[in-house]
């Protein structure tokens, strides 16, 4: 048997490859029909080849925590030179990532990074869409009071000089990707990617998160996909609104129109809809692994 390995960067996919030759203990020339039964010979203390899903033989004694075993075989090549015996590539790979040279974050602050023990890391990266709104303002400065991110109406009239004009607000839209192992983290059911997504959607942050403070931030959207065999993509959609997505309203008369004083609105106050607030830090998995993701999502590297 011979063996090629394969390790990148923390977003590569990592790959083994293993050759066997196998021939029959008769003696006999291997047929094509034999290959089903190469993979589930056990009269010989088989199997022969390792099958697909099988983990990586590592050698006696394996920590359990190095890159080559958490591979599993992905797939099987087979071919048949002149002689007897049949060639069997078998083929490795994960998505696991082994340092020793990992930072880690459990603060806002990335200054207060340390460098993590040597274990294996999955990839993680926030990746910021800029954007805008438009609304209605119906009062201006001088003397307007602004938004505030902790209250969902203002508690008393904002002041300001009546204007009625449209203006754009500043957004940013905050993508969070996260690679999981659905071995650890399950697709549906209890505590899986979708019970995960199912706490944060539509919520306001209770917690400082990313870098934005408590209510800066709206849970939008999230999708989850598929990258292959046990590794999913988790990518969840933030949105910042720089008047923390609140809009003017003004009071109204018995007549149903605005409620003036001359020609100024006697009340006009800051609105946004009413949304449960959770820490949204809960997302990061325990551990060094979350460590790990977190200092990712702020550096925008591992190390």
């Amino acid at each position: 048997m011979t063996s090629n390995y394969s390790l990148g960067d923390i977003w590569d996919v990592h790959t083994a490859t293993e050759r066997w030759h196998v021939e029959r203990v008769d003696g006999a020339a291997i047929n094509p029909s034999d290959v089903s039964g190469i993979l589930f010979d056990t009269t010989t203390g088989g199997p022969v080849i390792p099958g697909i899903g099988d983990p990586f033989d590592f050698p006696t004694p394996g920590s359990g925590t190095t890159w080559l075993e958490s591979m599993l075989v992905r797939s099987h090549t087979w071919a048949q030179p002149s002689g007897k015996g049949i060639e069997v590539t078998v083929n490795y790979s994960t998505r696991y990532f082994e340092t020793d040279a990992a930072k880690g974050l459990t603060s806002e602050v990335i200054g207060s990074a340390t460098t993590l023990a040597k274990g294996l890391f999955l990839p993680c990266a926030v990746l910021p869409v800029f954007q805008s709104r438009n609304t209605r303002l119906f009062n201006d400065n001088p003397g307007m009071t602004g938004p505030n991110a902790t209250l969902d109406i203002s508690t008393a009239d904002i002041g300001g000089t009546r204007k009625e004009i449209d203006a754009d607000v500043r957004q940013v839209g905050v993508k969070l990707r996260m690679v999981l192992d659905s071995t650890s983290v399950p697709v549906s059911g209890a505590g899986s990617m979708i019970d995960i997504v199912g706490q944060y959607l539509g919520k306001k942050n209770s917690a400082a998160f990313l870098g934005y403070g408590v209510g800066n931030l709206v849970c939008s959207g999230a999708t989850i996909n598929n990258l292959e065999s046990e590794f999913f993509e988790l990518v969840m959609e933030y949105l910042y609104d720089e008047y923390f997505h609140h809009s003017q309203t003004v009071a109204k008369a018995s007549d149903g129109r605005p409620d003036m004083n001359g020609t100024a609105f006697v009340d006009v106050r800051w609105t946004r809809p009413v949304r449960t607030a959770v820490d949204f830090n809960a997302i990061w998995p325990t551990g060094d692994l979350g460590k790990s993701m977190k200092y990712q999502a702020f550096a925008g590297r591992w190390y």
